[in-house]
């Protein structure tokens, strides 16, 4: 069970992840191009740190809180020869292995792969891209992030470059909390590795389908204080504010999902 501090407001948080979150809405409603205008600048966004970031050809990545999604590996571990995908949730996990082992009715990842090579300028290569991440993706395990090791039991050497897009601000709901789950990232890390981080700002809730969950509000001053405070630097970052209701319009409005957030943002840190 994980310890999160519990949410306020009615919001549904930590175990209501378990029972309450319908995956399939959540990724059609956030993780189909032609539905989500912003997921085309948070894929710019990743893009653009990895290219200037430095990942080892051969490298390790793991995505903490990986959701049943895919998208924040497919640019970061181009190069790298292991991933491995984590999520507190269970039916999170069994929707990447059902990605990785080529289910029919897995969720469709290829516009993504398309567009994200697109961006490389290797628009010809999307289908090697998908058969090398598929292949890479060598183990998807448990997560908590509130847990001194948020793999345990599991334990791995530590890696080249760890991503996290959209998890944080759902599981650490006050900032002690996630300071702390910054800190423990920042201990799976290499010295020298690489931290990119994907998210929103001032967002105290989102909604898929007919429930709705809890977020941490958190802006570029917060974050940037957390990452020194767990030992990272050299900064790179990509914010987009949104006006008020601006979301609601091309999200909230079609698939009645609203949220509350201010920006999106993508921002890479160094290990010292």
């Amino acid at each position: 069970m994980s310890t999160a501090p519990e949410a306020e407001g009615g919001h549904r948080s930590g175990c209501d992840y378990n029972t309450h979150f319908d995956v399939k809405t959540y990724l059609n409603n956030y993780y189909v191009l032609e539905n989500n205008p912003y997921l085309y600048r948070f894929l710019q966004m990743m893009h653009q740190l990895v290219a200037a970031g430095s990942i080892p050809d051969g490298g390790r990545l793991l995505d903490v809180g990986s959701g049943p999604c895919i998208h924040s590996v497919i640019s970061t571990g181009s190069r790298c020869s292991e991933i491995v995908c984590s999520d507190f949730v269970e039916q999170n996990r069994d929707e990447i292995l059902r990605w990785v082992n080529g289910a029919i009715d897995a969720h469709n990842w290829e516009p993504v792969f398309q567009y994200v090579c697109k961006l490389e300028g290797k628009s010809d290569e999307w289908k090697t891209r998908q058969s090398h991440i598929r292949q890479a993706i060598k183990h998807v395990v448990p997560c908590d992030v509130h847990q001194d090791n948020p793999l345990a039991p599991l334990v791995f050497e530590p890696f080249d470059v760890i991503t996290s897009s959209l998890c944080l601000e759902a599981a650490c709901l006050d900032e002690p909390s996630y300071r702390k789950a910054v800190k423990r990232l920042a201990s799976l890390l290499k010295p020298g590795g690489l931290l990119i981080i994907g998210g929103v700002h001032g967002q105290s809730f989102y909604s898929v389908a007919k429930e709705t969950f809890s977020s941490l509000p958190t802006s570029k001053q917060m974050i940037e204080s957390v990452f020194a405070d767990a030992g990272l630097g050299d900064f790179r970052w990509f914010v987009d504010d949104i006006e008020k209701g601006e979301y609601d319009k091309a999200i909230g409005d079609v698939f009645d999902a609203p949220a509350d957030c201010t920006g999106i943002f993508a921002v890479s840190a160094t290990k010292k």
